[in-house]
């Protein structure tokens, strides 16, 4: 099979931790024709560019602005890029299998219609921090996502995709999932190829206006619904090294894309006009201050895959759910 060049897009701020290990994933990848790396900057002040520079890789980086907005800076490199296939790949994401770029582009090459292509699940490796191996056993970066059933990755619990979206055919090595627009996980970053043509066709303008959800629903919205391939492999997301550096990373950046930048938003993680959603977060803050819940999906999913980083479940529950309340309560009084 002759593959089409690849572009990678890496947006990073201040991402020493992580852009290393990313680097090296991407290196050994066995792609044979990735054409351009780009990283796209938004003025990181530790060691993130001269690790880039030392990676004994050619890559442009690029000045992307934007320093609060990593959305924005998205949208920067995708108008960079030269290629029609881009490979987004977030600084704290490792593609632990060498075949991981050659799975992802093969559902596009035969299917024209497909627009992107994303893993099944985030990985959850022995001997990685018990937080990220967590999120990679639920299948969510946010365990508010996962309750409202937005949740963008299968958990380790079930075998076939039970998510948002309709699933059209099952191949060996994939399937095809369609999703209308008021039927989308939280889908279009951590590990994702998609077809800039085709992602173009969401017409976002300004570089704010980008939210790598919504373009996908945008494009749902213009044709009634918006094709995936849903490829059977995993990304490991690198997300967080402590359980407070990560309940501050989730509330800056729900303050930042859920509260200030609402208005340009076409979807929502929590839609408040929506009587589902509203009923689905309330059972969450009843689960996570009773801890009942979460207690028996961490014994039921240790049941299916013994590791004790399920257990971690009730107190993940109960600190987003204390940190997002703070952070409503503390815009409420900035707000008036």
């Amino acid at each position: 099979m002759t593959y089409p060049k690849l572009s990678i897009l890496i947006v990073a701020l201040n991402a020493e931790r992580t852009i290393g290990d990313c680097l090296k994933y991407i290196r050994q990848q066995t792609y044979p024709h990735i054409d351009e790396i780009l990283l796209v900057d938004g003025g990181s002040t530790d060691n993130t560019l001269q690790i880039t520079r030392n990676a004994k890789m050619k890559i442009t980086i690029v000045k992307g602005g934007y320093k609060e907005n990593q959305e924005a800076r998205r949208a920067v490199g995708i108008m960079k890029t030269k290629n029609e296939y881009i490979a987004m790949i977030d600084t704290d994401n490792y593609l632990l299998d060498p075949n991981w770029l050659i799975d992802m582009v093969e559902p596009l090459m035969k299917h024209k219609d497909v627009i992107a292509s994303q893993s099944l699940r985030y990985a959850a490796p022995k001997g990685e921090p018990l937080l990220n191996r967590y999120f990679g056993l639920l299948g969510a970066a946010d365990p508010v996502a996962y309750y409202l059933g937005k949740a963008d990755r299968l958990n380790w619990v079930y075998d076939k995709w039970n998510l948002l979206g309709t699933v059209k055919k099952e191949y060996k090595k994939y399937w095809i999932v369609a999703f209308k627009p008021r039927s989308f996980p939280t889908v279009g970053a951590n590990g994702i190829i998609f077809k800039k043509s085709l992602l173009l066709e969401s017409n976002w303008g300004k570089p704010e206006n980008y939210f790598h959800t919504d373009v996908f629903v945008d494009i749902a919205k213009k044709y009634g619904r918006c094709r995936f391939a849903i490829v059977k492999n995993e990304t490991y997301h690198n997300t967080a090294d402590t359980l407070a550096t990560f309940a501050a990373k989730r509330t800056r950046y729900m303050t930042l894309h859920h509260q200030h930048l609402q208005s340009a938003r076409r979807y929502s993680v929590f839609d408040p006009k929506n009587p589902s959603d509203i009923i689905k977060l309330g059972l969450f803050v009843i689960y996570a201050l009773t801890f009942v819940e979460p207690l028996w999906q961490a014994i039921y999913g240790f049941r299916k895959k013994r590791d004790i980083a399920w257990f971690l479940h009730p107190y993940v529950c109960f600190v987003i759910m204390l940190s997002y309340t703070k952070a409503l309560v503390h815009n409420y009084f900035v707000s008036r």
